[in-house]
C-alpha cells in the first residue's frame, strides 16, 4: 500500500514539475511568432520527454548524491513514509507556486521538503553536515 502511495506521490511531483517547467524553454518561440502556441507546446513536450529519457541513463550519480544523506539519518531516508512526505511536500509546493504564478525551483522544493520532513520526524534534530 505504501509503495503505491509513493508511486502516486512521485508521479504527482513529476506532473507538477512538468506543469511548471515544460513551456519555459520554448516560450520565446511562441513570443517571437516563430511557432504557434500548439507547435511550441508540442516541441516543449517532445524535448522534455527526450531529456527525461536521457537523464535516466546519465543521472545515476546525481540520484545517489541527491539522496538526503547527511541531512537525515540513513534509516529515515530509506523509509517509505519519509519518501512519501518529501515527494508529496515538494509536489504540493511546486503545483501551488505554478498555479499562482510564483517562480519556483523543484530542487529547492525537494530540499525544503527533506529538511521539513526531517525536522518533524526527528523532533528538530537535523544534521547539516555534508
Amino acid at each position: 500500500m505504501l509503495t503505491s502511495i509513493l508511486f502516486i506521490s512521485v508521479c504527482f511531483l513529476a506532473y507538477a514539475n512538468g506543469a511548471n517547467d515544460n513551456y519555459k524553454g520554448v516560450a520565446s518561440l511562441f513570443g517571437s511568432g516563430t511557432a504557434t502556441f500548439r507547435q511550441a507546446l508540442t516541441w516543449a513536450t517532445l524535448t522534455t520527454l527526450a531529456g527525461s529519457l536521457t537523464s535516466l541513463y546519465l543521472a545515476q550519480t546525481l540520484l545517489v548524491k541527491f539522496s538526503g544523506k547527511g541531512l537525515a539519518p540513513d534509516e529515515l531516508i530509506h523509509s517509505l513514509p519519509f519518501m512519501i512526505a518529501v515527494a508529496g511536500g515538494a509536489g504540493m509546493t511546486v503545483i501551488l507556486a505554478t498555479r499562482f504564478g510564483f517562480p519556483i525551483s523543484t530542487t529547492h522544493a525537494l530540499l525544503g521538503a527533506m529538511a521539513g520532513s526531517t525536522l518533524l520526524a526527528t523532533s528538530g534534530n537535523i544534521s547539516l553536515s555534508a
